[in-house]
């Protein structure tokens, strides 16, 4: 079965999915671009100096751009990857929409899928602290930084989603093996 059909078919079995789906994918392009124009900003900043001070969204590093090149890198650097990270753990939930089938939703694939976002939603918990308290440690340094909350999000947020979506995926693990062995019993 092709894409297409396999896609039709999934509107007429499962809008509701279908149609959550649509709203991933939107919030994962918001990310990408979000991700993408703090990369591009930042790569131009070092040609053109004054781009530091709007790099997305009126983020303004133009004082530790001019005062430590090598601090500024670090801290941009640390917002991209939050970001990259934030727009993959959406990936992995398209890829999860896309392969779970209502009929048999308990799959090997889907399974290690929710792992795999449980782990990248604590890994960006764990960043955003790391980033928060660099930013601290640059603040008590004397350098001008504005707050950096709506680009780093919250680390309790993301620690607790972690925890839950492990919680789930260990419930979907084992679903799989009921599965399985149902299968082996008919």
């Amino acid at each position: 079965m092709n894409l297409k059909n396999e896609w039709n078919e999934k509107w007429v079995t499962q809008p509701g999915l279908m149609l959550i789906t649509i709203v991933i994918w939107s919030i994962f392009i918001g990310l990408c671009i979000k991700a993408g124009a703090l990369m591009f900003t930042t790569i131009y900043s070092f040609f053109k100096p004054i781009v530091a001070q709007d790099l997305y969204e009126g983020l303004n590093l133009y004082g530790l751009r001019n005062q430590e090149i090598g601090y500024y890198i670090g801290l941009v650097s640390l917002l991209v990857v939050i970001a990259c990270l934030k727009a993959y753990i959406f990936y992995l939930m398209i890829r999860i929409f896309l392969t779970i089938n209502l009929n048999h939703p308990f799959s090997k694939k889907v399974s290690n899928l929710i792992s795999e976002i449980a782990s990248f939603a604590i890994q960006t918990g764990i960043l955003i602290i790391f980033t928060s308290a660099s930013l601290k440690w640059l603040i008590k340094r004397g350098f001008e930084i504005p707050s950096l909350g709506g680009f780093t999000g919250g680390a309790f947020e993301y620690l607790l989603m972690g925890a839950l979506i492990y919680a789930i995926a260990r419930v979907f693990k084992r679903g799989v093996e009921i599965q399985s062995e149902n299968e082996l019993t008919i």
